[in-house]
């Protein structure tokens, strides 16, 4: 049942994604889109600076924290409202699909899984596990009143 919903969930979102996936190939992002919106829409930077009620200064050091991925969340959303824009949030998979990136996932924890188990067998060899659970086996049955050698 979990796992219908998560295939139903990542179905959805990797639709979703599919417009974001080719945002992120433009290439434009690398200029920030704080400056790339602004100058195709023909905005002045006075005239966000007068909206936001900043200086010019300021509209900057948004676009330049922007661009070095300094900027808050926050800071961008309202700068984008002053450029009558909405702020769009997301995150996408550097390579296919979120279905894509689940089964990779599952194949990890797979073998680590396996990796895991492995390790305590080695470790369970070593410690001589057969004759101790022998050992505890024999006891127990004896216990029970049966005859073991």
């Amino acid at each position: 049942m979990q796992s219908e919903r998560q295939e139903e969930l990542r179905e959805r979102l990797d639709e979703a994604l599919l417009a974001f996936r080719l945002a992120r190939k433009t290439g434009e992002e690398a200029e920030g889109w704080l400056r790339v919106v602004r100058q195709a829409v023909g905005i002045p930077v006075d005239e966000v600076a007068r909206r936001l009620g900043v200086s010019r200064r300021e509209i900057h050091r948004m676009e330049i924290a922007e661009n070095e991925s300094r900027i808050q969340l926050g800071t961008l959303r309202t700068a984008a409202a002053a450029l009558e824009c909405e702020l769009v949030y997301a995150l996408t998979p550097r390579r296919g699909t979120l279905k894509d990136l689940a089964e990779l996932q599952r194949v990890a924890q797979e073998n680590a899984r396996e990796a895991k188990l492995e390790r305590t067998a080695k470790i369970l060899e070593r410690v001589g596990w057969r004759t101790a659970m022998l050992k505890s086996l024999r006891r127990a049955l004896r216990k029970a009143g049966m005859k073991v050698r």
